[in-house]
């Protein structure tokens, strides 16, 4: 039998992944730099590629709106997926731009290209915001998506345990959910490479970001999931808040069904 602290040791567990993994890329630097140069060789005169990775970010922002849109037909759990969710997307910015403070790596545009929109001096490389950004709304939105839809392969369970696993309902909602675990992660990946397509990182920029971003958004999902489901179930026992947490007929904790 699971013991009941085991999401906030998953949770742990997570967050000391991205200790590990967020530093490890800075000793690959010479192999990461010898790539964005071979890339941006090519592409940082492209027209418009600095549009790219805002795009995504911007559409990536509007999926987690939808997603938690359609968690509202689907509960309180699917309803502070979201929430939490969201919440660990902005946790994962700060942290992002805690870490390039600390780091002050210089961007590659300053000392070995030069393109027509490289950020100030002062504004480090590493990690990778946008690519932070990204990834942690798109680990929102999939996990709310798969909070919302119907399990079929067993990937709450293998993330977040048997006892803890994200129940799956209302899978023929529009867009299937599906699409709302594939879109997110194709995004995602789009802006990050955008931003070494673009000449204003390196490959190690994006993989610190990608991990920081995805790492920081299950590990508070997985702690603050419960209780702010169980702080949405007390505030559904007022009509008029119900009404915004939960669609119609969606079932609030304890039984009480909005009709």
């Amino acid at each position: 039998m699971k013991s009941p602290r085991s999401p906030h040791l998953l949770a742990l567990l997570w967050l000391l992944a991205a200790a590990v993994i967020v530093p490890s890329p800075l000793l690959l630097r010479g192999p990461s730099t010898d790539l964005y140069l071979a890339v941006t060789a090519r592409t940082a005169d492209l027209p418009g590629v600095e549009l790219v990775a805002e795009a995504g970010v911007i559409v990536l922002a509007l999926l987690w709106v939808l997603a938690a849109w359609q968690a509202r037909g689907a509960g309180l759990v699917a309803v502070a997926t979201a929430v939490v969710g969201g919440a660990g997307a902005v946790l994962a910015y700060a942290t992002s731009e805690v870490a390039k403070t600390i780091v002050q790596q210089p961007r590659g545009c300053w000392e070995l290209i030069e393109i027509a929109h490289c950020p100030v001096a002062g504004d480090w490389s590493f990690p990778s915001n946008h690519t932070t950004i990204a990834f942690a709304l798109g680990t929102a939105v999939v996990l709310t998506a798969l909070a919302t839809g119907r399990a079929r392969s067993g990937v709450a369970d293998a993330l977040f345990g048997t006892t803890t696993a994200l129940r799956f309902r209302r899978a023929r909602r529009l867009p299937p959910h599906r699409v709302m675990v594939v879109a997110p992660v194709v995004l995602a990946v789009v802006t990050g490479a955008a931003r070494v397509v673009q000449g204003v990182h390196f490959p190690h920029d994006v993989v610190a970001g990608a991990t920081v971003g995805v790492c920081v958004v299950v590990a508070v999902v997985l702690t603050l999931r419960g209780p702010a489901a169980a702080g949405l179930g007390v505030l559904c026992r007022n009509e008029a808040v119900c009404r915004l947490v939960l669609a119609p007929g969606a079932r609030a904790e304890g039984g009480v069904r909005r009709g």
